[in-house]
């Protein structure tokens, strides 16, 4: 069963600047020869059925699901919102995880995965990405075994390293620890992840680094640490997912994301969940 939210999002201010920017884009896009192809057909269908779907996954400050509303809340939910509402459609929050964000959206389950999706070229075969949406590094954090110094360390037999099944973090971790296990979990919750750590039943976790950040921050009470590197980790850029062929809305997105940085509706969004 697909859990989802639908809501009607009002536009005022500077988002109203952001509405007008994307009609003209879009008007523009549709006299345009030569973009969209026989499939490519996304932004009519979303108009047609009035309801922009968009999956997300559980990450820190993106999109976390408030156990006491059961709501999706996070940057990308904002920004989902507001991309809804420049398009004069209503918002569909589609309940994904990391391992089913991909799946989802090729069967038609939501039309855009807004989750920050690290481009890797496995996933670049399956879907389309848009312009980043930011920028990211991977954390390891481990718990009370005090021997793992550094990474080195942590890379030896016998040492296990958990993540999330169908992750980046999973791709990464697999292809950079040569010698310590790399075991997949398949959880939509990083908590599932750190308490395997805290516990002993693994050596650390890798994650990104500010869902790291966070969850150290707040469970202070369990023996775990982010694990210092010489060099940040796995740099790279995070984009939203859409469709393969879908290249009429994939324009749409850059356009209305490129709109979105400069009026500063990204930054706020970021500071609404910054803490």
């Amino acid at each position: 069963m697909r859990r989802c939210h639908t809501e009607t999002f009002n536009l005022g201010g500077a988002t109203m600047k952001s509405k007008t920017l994307i009609a003209a884009a879009l008007a523009a896009l549709v006299a345009a020869p030569g973009i969209a192809g026989a499939a490519d057909n996304q932004i009519q269908e979303i108009r047609d059925r009035g309801v922009l779907q968009a999956c997300h996954a559980e990450a820190f400050p993106w999109a976390v699901k408030d156990p006491a509303s059961n709501e999706w809340k996070g940057s990308d939910v904002e920004a989902a919102k507001n991309l809804a509402a420049a398009m004069d459609v209503e918002i569909e929050h589609v309940d994904a995880t990391w391992g089913t964000l991909i799946p989802s959206l090729e069967a038609g389950k939501c039309d855009i995965v807004m989750a920050p999706m690290f481009r890797t070229p496995e996933r670049a075969m399956r879907i389309l990405f848009s312009e980043p949406s930011g920028h990211e590094t991977k954390s390891v954090t481990v718990g009370p075994n005090a021997d793992i110094a550094d990474l080195a360390a942590l890379d030896q037999e016998g040492k296990v390293i958990v993540v999330t099944s169908g992750s980046a973090d999973e791709g990464f971790a697999k292809r950079f620890f040569k010698k310590a296990e790399v075991k997949s979990l398949v959880t939509d919750k990083l908590s599932t992840l750190l308490v395997d750590v805290a516990s002993g039943r693994a050596d650390a976790m890798v994650s990104d680094t500010a869902s790291a950040r966070k969850l150290v921050a707040e469970n202070d009470n369990l023996d775990v640490r982010i694990l210092q590197t010489d060099e940040p980790l796995d740099p790279q850029g995070y984009s939203y997912g859409i469709r393969r062929g879908e290249y009429h809305f994939l324009r749409l997105v850059n356009i209305w994301q490129e709109a979105a940085e400069q009026q500063g509706l990204k930054a706020e969004w970021s500071a609404m969940f910054s803490e």
